[in-house]
């Protein structure tokens, strides 16, 4: 049986409220089996973080936001 290597996506954002949930979307939608989003936020003052914390909270073990307050 082949095993499927984790592979770690990381995304850096910044205020990016309209554009992050396509950039989530498009890594959910690939069909590789065995995967990770990292997603870093740099202090944003929009609603990207409630977005990133939703997707978290939809995909927990997929999903991981680092969020900063700065």
């Amino acid at each position: 049986m082949y095993e499927h290597p984790l592979v770690s996506i990381a995304i850096i954002t910044y205020n990016q409220e309209d554009y992050i949930a396509d950039a989530i979307e498009s890594v959910l939608s690939q069909d590789y089996p065995n995967y990770e989003i990292i997603v870093a936020d740099d202090g944003s003052t929009d609603d990207t973080p409630r977005i990133l914390k939703r997707y978290n909270e939809k995909y927990p073990e997929i999903v991981k936001p680092v969020l900063s307050d700065e």
